[in-house]
């Protein structure tokens, strides 16, 4: 092809140049600037981009004119240029494609185009000469299938399982090994959708970066450690895992009956064999193990299993504070989520939540106006002025999603949030506190609040953190008598985890708990040879 010429142009600019300085020329200016912009170009053979017309141009001198149109012309040799090379990388990965396609069979492919251009990149070098990374890939991708959180993924496992080595089985391996590169790094984020709404999870390509890095392991000879790498540091996740690899999903395990700590604190079950129900306990216990993969080791922080009712706080790997714990009841579930505690605030008064003020408080106002009194309820209009709660006709907001008023309960020992609150950034307004009504602790079922997590031993988790802050034990009784707000910024890193797990191993031992949200109601059985699954690994 014909690619634009600058000698055109240049005459055409030269011409210019002498007519202007010509006296015998009438052209105006107006004139000048058309005959410039109107420059005859060289006929093209082949499409390109059309030439750029050029306001600046006419404007500068002759040499700038002669710098501009080379560099006008540079951008349309380099726009062809780019668009030529994406079109040959495109047709490079359809037939990268068709190749990978031709030697996998009829197996299917999760990510058929990334798989292909991996080893597009890497002239079909195969990818899984390592076999300690492969058997400690299969085996992390075993438990994920096993969870039922991605049926395609189990699919892409069985696969593999039927695949005989070589080439074929390599890119089934590499297929496969994206999706779980995928999940890995995006499941933390993803959580309350992929773990707890199963179904959700769809097999997607990971980064350029990501993928370039284990490339990058596999030519060094180190992607044996890149695997170990993903693999969660979390010891109740991985003695989980190798608990599924002694078990077979059909088995019919006999247990011990159900037994509870005398004092109550612990919620869970444990059971000496593995499985209460067979099939149902092994997927389980799959899925659980999950959960568990976005928790880190318990080192640091406050860990609130959900359906346990408890509350663990760890400092420097040492258990510094376990307490009973009231969470939302199923209507008004505590959501699984990750925060750090920013505050502790010592004589808390309560900001009724929009929720609670509409659907509990409203109809008791309409019932009994007077009861604002009673519970110590400041009634605030749009403008903060305080309104008699008698003046106010309760009743037309019923059945409003929201009124024109916001209620404040004060602080003092009745108050909703009871003496302390231990604050944490959160979409969804939840945090820790305290309760007036500690007797609820001593019920069983502990699923009552409207979301936060009332926490039995509140004044001790506060004094922790009150000392860690500089406050002495004195200052904290007398913040305490005044009945004064006052709020202590929390110095020490204090993560705090509200997870649902409701079956586990620890120290040998599968606990299980009641599924008080009954998010495990619908895990499904995936077909997978969980036999081969253990001769491979």
């Amino acid at each position: 092809m014909n690619k634009i010429k600058l000698l055109p142009l240049m005459m055409a600019l030269s011409s210019v140049a002498i007519a202007e300085t010509s006296s015998q020329t009438n052209m105006s200016a107006e004139q000048t600037s058309t005959a410039v912009v109107n420059v005859p170009t060289v006929p093209q053979t082949a499409p390109v981009s059309q030439p750029i017309h050029d306001g600046v141009l006419p404007q500068l001198s002759f040499e700038a004119q002669q710098a501009r149109a080379a560099e006008l012309s540079k951008r349309a040799d380099y726009a062809y240029e780019q668009e030529q090379i994406r079109q040959e990388q495109a047709r490079k990965l359809a037939a990268a494609e068709q190749k990978v396609k031709q030697t996998v069979g009829n197996n299917d492919l999760l990510l058929s185009s990334t798989t292909s251009k991996v080893y597009l990149d890497n002239d079909f070098s195969p990818m899984w000469n390592d076999k300690s990374a492969t058997r400690q890939f299969l085996k992390e991708y075993a438990a994920f299938a096993a969870s039922g959180v991605s049926p395609k993924s189990a699919k892409a496992l069985q696969q593999i399982l039927n695949q005989p080595e070589g080439l074929a089985r390599d890119m089934l391996l590499t297929d496969s090994f994206l999706d779980y590169l995928y999940y890995n790094k995006n499941v933390y984020r993803n959580a309350n959708n992929w773990l707890y709404n199963l179904g959700s999870y769809s097999p997607k390509a990971p980064s350029g970066e990501q993928i370039a890095s284990w490339v990058k392991s596999v030519k060094s000879g180190s992607s044996g450690q890149f695997v170990a790498n993903l693999v969660p540091r979390n010891h109740i996740y991985q003695e989980t895992v190798q608990r599924l690899f002694a078990m077979s999903p059909g088995a019919s395990i006999s247990t011990k009956k159900a037994t509870k700590g005398k004092s109550k604190n612990v919620a869970a079950t444990p059971v000496d064999e593995v499985a209460a129900t067979g099939s149902s306990s092994f997927y389980k216990l799959a899925l659980n193990a999950q959960r568990l993969r976005i928790i880190p080791s318990f080192n640091n922080g406050i860990f609130v299993n959900i359906p346990s009712y408890q509350l663990y706080y760890f400092r420097d790997g040492q258990l510094a504070l376990q307490s009973k714990v009231i969470v939302g009841r199923e209507d008004r579930r505590t959501p699984v989520m990750y925060s750090k505690l920013s505050n502790v605030v010592v004589n808390p008064p309560w900001n009724v939540p929009t929720s609670i003020l509409t659907k509990d408080i409203v109809p008791k106002l309409a019932r009994n106006p007077g009861i604002a009194d009673s519970l110590s309820y400041e009634i605030l209009d749009g403008s903060g002025n305080k309104v008699n709660p008698r003046s106010v006709n309760w009743s037309q907001y019923l059945n409003a999603k929201s009124i024109p008023y916001r209620i404040r309960q004060k602080a003092g020992d009745d108050s909703a949030l009871g003496r302390y609150k231990f604050n944490m950034p959160s979409s969804d307004a939840i945090y820790l506190h305290d309760t007036p009504n500690h007797g609820l602790f001593s019920r069983t079922d502990r699923a009552l609040s409207s979301g936060c997590v009332r926490v039995a031993k509140s004044s001790e988790l506060a004094s922790i953190l009150l000392k860690e802050a500089g406050w002495s034990a004195e200052k904290q009784q007398s913040v305490l008598a005044s009945k004064k707000t006052t709020s202590a910024n929390i110095r020490s890193d204090n993560p705090v985890y509200l997870y649902y797990v409701t079956s586990w191993v620890e120290g040998g031992k599968v606990y299980t708990l009641p599924d008080i949200y009954k998010l495990d109601n619908s895990i499904p059985k995936t077909s997978i040879s969980w036999n081969k699954v253990k001769n491979v690994i």
